[in-house]
């Protein structure tokens, strides 16, 4: 058994899958016209269909939604393309973007299935997610079993090698104590897994809604000594 203490290296890793508990809906309105005014009346009525839409949402008493947005309407206008050259008339186009973050997420699918039936009305994605104090638990939750990753690997490493106590000298995030050696890992980050059949299902008219978990993984590094 070795005499002097023994210094032993290692890094820790975990990760975890945690169910959404936000969505947000992406959405977009866009149209052409031969005229500027038709493209734009168009838009303008679609958008003000869908701020109605949203807006009634906000007056049930679930209050699903958690915040919206609406941009302005732009305006652009653009030539055709003519194999020959030629010149074509100017056609014209209006857009706009926004987004819906519900709270309620049973709310989505109907929501989805409403905003879609608008004239020039379209769904970009869905974007699940975690409030910012479900995401701070989560991480901190991962980094811990990743800190634990790391003294259960140095613990055997030093069961190995015949010594009976371990001591943390050193703990930090990747690339701290070997800097430029562990390229491949970082902080505590957010990935979307496709959910599993077992996760809820959020249905509505035959439109079926299955959310994203959310991977969180953490990364350490760690130095022990061992007696």
């Amino acid at each position: 058994m070795p005499t002097n203490p023994i210094a032993i290296t290692v890094t820790g890793h975990a990760e975890r899958s945690f169910a959404p508990n936000r969505c947000v809906v992406h959405l977009n309105i866009a149209f052409d016209g031969t005229t500027r005014a038709e493209a734009a009346d168009a838009s303008s009525k679609s958008a003000a269909t869908l701020t109605q839409l949203i807006r009634s949402l906000d007056r049930t008493p679930a209050r699903p939604v958690r915040r919206w947005s609406l941009d302005q309407i732009q305006h652009t206008r653009y030539r055709p393309y003519h194999p020959q050259g030629k010149k074509l008339p100017w056609n014209y186009r209006s857009t706009a973007t926004g987004s819906v973050t519900f709270r309620d997420l049973g709310s989505v699918a109907t929501f989805v299935d409403q905003a879609s039936a608008i004239d020039g009305v379209g769904v970009g994605r869905l974007e699940w997610k975690l409030t910012r104090k479900s995401h701070a638990e989560a991480v901190s939750g991962v980094r811990g079993l990743a800190v634990h990753d790391a003294l259960t690997k140095a613990e055997d490493y030093g069961r190995r090698l015949g010594c009976t106590r371990i001591e943390a000298v050193a703990l930090a995030d990747p690339g701290m104590l070997n800097a430029g050696q562990r390229p491949d890992v970082g902080q505590p980050v957010v990935r979307a897994l496709a959910a599993s059949a077992a996760e809820q299902v959020h249905e509505h008219e035959g439109l079926a809604l299955k959310p994203e978990r959310l991977r969180v993984t953490a990364d350490v590094e760690a130095r022990f000594e061992a007696y």
